[in-house]
């Protein structure tokens, strides 16, 4: 049981654990099947959907990422980019593999997942071309519909993710396939955490964090409707979700992005960080599988990026790394993060 004290960044997973699991990164209340981003979805549009295939001391990992406009950065979390030693970042279903050059991460981050500091630029070897970079939002998204992606752990809302989708082992190629889904953005990290922790407890001192909830149109898995009408939260009411095209981040989409559609393009709005079974714990009958494993009741949580559109552009049009371009050396990432200053275990 996770404690409320305590969040679960979707970070790294484990390829260890990966090769033991042979189902299949976003958990949706349909198929995941049916999901799937292959190359040339949306006319194209996702094909900027990055692999981040990570070393560290503590083994090999897995997050996500995002193809920024220009073809020579990724966008992803600093969870994922804070301590690494090689990195490979590939695209449509690894026919463009490229490698990390330099991590840009941001200076706030402190492995406190609450503050809107985790975010990170990776700079790749080379640009890649043929591919539609991914433009940002500069505007504060709350109360749109996103479409979420990533090459995290799948599976159905009913008992959250259970694996990733890629090919047995000894498949040559060995296909890694990312998956979309989507949600409502409900409410910010500052206004759940000033809700649960008191007032003045929700720290947005570098950014906003975008939060969601895992609905599948019942009452008693709408957690972020229930908390507004048993303690008066202040965001607007929370929908029961969007049928069958609700889904909710995993493990392993870490980095990747929330989309919002502007009518004529999908811009970058959020930076997936982090999951949390809060709501099992204050109402029994809230999560379909307690604990935090991306199942309905669930909440997940995103670094804003209209928070972070100077400073993106500030990193990204430097021609050489400059003093960001330091790999900070930050917490392992082994899983999970604790949320604030009072680790807590599980």
């Amino acid at each position: 049981m996770i404690s409320t004290r305590f969040r679960a960044a979707l970070a790294a997973v484990p390829l260890a654990l990966a090769f033991t699991q042979a189902a299949h990164a976003v958990s949706s209340t349909d198929d995941p099947a049916g999901r799937v981003l292959n190359p040339g979805a949306f006319g194209g549009a996702f094909d900027g959907v990055a692999k981040l295939l990570f070393s560290n001391s503590s083994g090999n990992f897995v997050c996500s990422g995002s193809l920024l406009s220009g073809g020579q950065y990724v966008l992803t979390a600093a969870h994922c980019a804070d301590d690494f030693t090689s990195m490979t970042v590939d695209f449509k279903l690894g026919g463009v593999v490229r490698t990390a050059a330099a991590a840009y991460v941001h200076s706030g981050w402190n492995g406190t997942l609450d503050t809107g500091a985790d975010i990170a630029i990776i700079k790749l070897d080379s640009k890649v071309t043929g591919i539609q970079g991914f433009n940002l939002s500069t505007t504060n998204d709350v109360g749109k519909n996103v479409l979420l992606a990533g090459y995290g752990l799948v599976g159905q809302g009913l008992n959250g993710a259970t694996g990733f989708d890629r090919d047995p082992p000894g498949t040559v190629p060995r296909i890694w396939r990312p998956h979309f889904g989507y949600n409502t953005i409900d409410a910010t990290g500052k206004q759940l955490d000033d809700l649960l922790f008191g007032p003045g407890a929700g720290d947005n001192t570098y950014g906003e964090n975008y939060v969601y909830d895992f609905d599948d149109g019942t009452y008693e898995h709408n957690g972020l409707q229930r908390l507004k009408d048993d303690f008066g939260a202040p965001w607007a009411d929370s929908s029961a979700g969007l049928g069958a095209d609700e889904a909710l981040i995993a493990g392993g989409d870490s980095g990747g992005g929330d989309f919002v559609w502007t009518g004529s393009e999908w811009l970058l709005t959020g930076v997936h960080s982090w999951g949390w079974g809060v709501c099992g714990e204050i109402y029994a009958d809230c999560d379909t599988s307690p604990g935090t494993n991306s199942s309905f009741g669930d909440f997940s949580g995103s670094t804003a990026v209209f928070s972070h559109t100077d400073w993106i552009k500030s990193v990204t049009a430097v021609p050489e790394p400059d003093t960001y371009a330091l790999m900070l050396l930050g917490l392992g990432v082994v899983g999970s993060v604790a949320r604030r200053r009072k680790a807590a275990a599980r």
